[in-house]
Parts: C-alpha cells; structure tokens; sequence
C-alpha cells in the first residue's frame, strides 16, 4: 500500500491505494495537507512510500514535510513510461500522462483508449492500441465556460454548474445553463464520434471532478471512474520501480 497524491488545479486528493483498491481518499487543501495526511497515515501507519503527481501549486514546505515522513516519488515527463509517446511537445502534463497510464492499467492489450478528463479544462487523450500515445484536445472546462460568460459580458450572472432538464432555456439563468452544459456535453459526444470513426471497438474512459454531471446528459458507452488518475498515479510508480 502507498499513499497517492493528486495536486490538481483547485485541490488536492490523499488516498491509500494497494492493488489498485482505493481504501481512503481524502480531498484536501494546502491550508490543511498536514493535518489531512496525517490523519490519513495514521489509520495506515504500514504505509512508508508515496506517489506524486502535481499540476496546480504545492509550497515547497509541504513537500519537505512529506518527504519527513514517506519516501516520495515524483511523476515527471522525463520518467519511463508504459507507453510510446508521440507527442510532439515536451510539454506533455504529468495529469495527462498519469490518466494515460490509468487507462493502460485498466484496459486489455490491443484495446485503443479515450481518456476524458472533465476539470477545469478537459482533456482529450487518445492511445492506440499498439500503446503509441498521439495527443489529442484541450478545451475549456465547466467552470471555465461559467466564469467566461460572467467575466466578458456586462450583466450575465455567474452560476454554478447543474444538470440541465430542457435543452431550451426559458429565463437568462436555464439559458446559460443550457449553453455551458449542454455545449460540452454535444462537444464530447462529437468528440467520441469522431474518435470511434477511427476505431469503432475504442474504449472511452470519463473522468473528472465534471464528469458525474456530464455524464447525465451523455449517451454515449464509457467506463466513468473517479479514481482514474490515482490508478495511473499508482501504476507509474510500480512501473518506474520495477526497473
């Protein structure tokens, strides 16, 4: 068992993961990181390694407090990874590459795979089933789409994200609601069309803190885990520590 780490760009999630069985998560703040893991290591004192993947901030403080207390693995995008990256760009984020690696731990070889991850920006990842990494999309999330609406027009309300019942809004609020929500749920599906023209047996995993709310205005066939970038998280590291 090793403790997972996932500082994303509006928090961050603990969880103890053995044998890719999540058995405590914990999202936490920096404000309170030392208290939540603590607390954490405390219900699995057998637990001496971590696994860190970091997109959003994380004072350094921190991480010298972890590293008193566990041995830290750091995912970078110059580790060994479990696939062939074509990407073109040294600026692959270790997010991304961390949900690749979920799916590759999820799925059976020769299976192609969508990766969905419905944050604050969502991404599109796509791998063939030969595990050649290609790239994919990077669009605008929920929150994103909300904050736009509000912060580029004069008098549009910020609202939070909610599912839609009538794809026809009947006030100024539903009207946005039906924009936002229903303009990314159209866009996925588009984007999975796409995708299974190219590969109809693909398998399309969803993903995300936006994913669950999406998810009720998608038709589509795809495997939605909460725990995707854990497992990836969780899976480079036995893989870099098998070497």
């Amino acid at each position: 068992m090793i403790l997972v780490i996932d500082i994303g760009n509006t928090s961050i999630k603990i969880a103890a993961v053995e044998n890719y069985k999540v058995h405590e998560i914990s999202r936490t703040t920096e404000k309170d990181f030392i208290q939540d893991t603590s607390t954490l290591l405390s219900n699995f004192p057998e637990i001496k390694n971590a696994a860190l993947c970091q997109v959003g901030h994380f004072n350094e403080n921190l991480l010298k407090f972890l590293k008193g207390q566990l041995d830290v693995y750091i995912i970078t995008n110059d580790i060994k990874l479990p696939f062939q990256n074509l990407y073109k760009s040294s600026t692959l984020g270790n997010d991304r590459i961390a949900l690749v690696a979920g799916a590759i731990s999820q799925i059976k070889n020769g299976k192609s795979a969508l990766i969905i991850d419905a944050g604050t920006c969502v991404t599109y990842d796509y791998l063939d089933g030969d595990m050649n990494y290609h790239g994919g999309a990077i669009s605008p999330g929920l929150r994103l789409r909300y904050e736009s609406l509000h912060n580029f027009t004069a008098n549009l309300p910020l609202l939070n994200a909610q599912p839609i019942e009538n794809f026809v809004g009947n006030s100024t609020e539903n009207s946005i609601h039906s924009g936002v929500i229903n303009g990314l749920s159209q866009e996925i599906k588009g984007c999975i069309k796409q995708y299974r023209k190219k590969n109809k047996d693909i398998q399309v995993f969803m993903t995300g803190g936006d994913a669950q709310v999406l998810s009720t205005q998608l038709k589509s066939r795809f495997f939605a885990t909460p725990f995707l970038m854990l497992y990836g998280i969780y899976y480079l590291y036995h893989f870099n520590k098998e070497i």
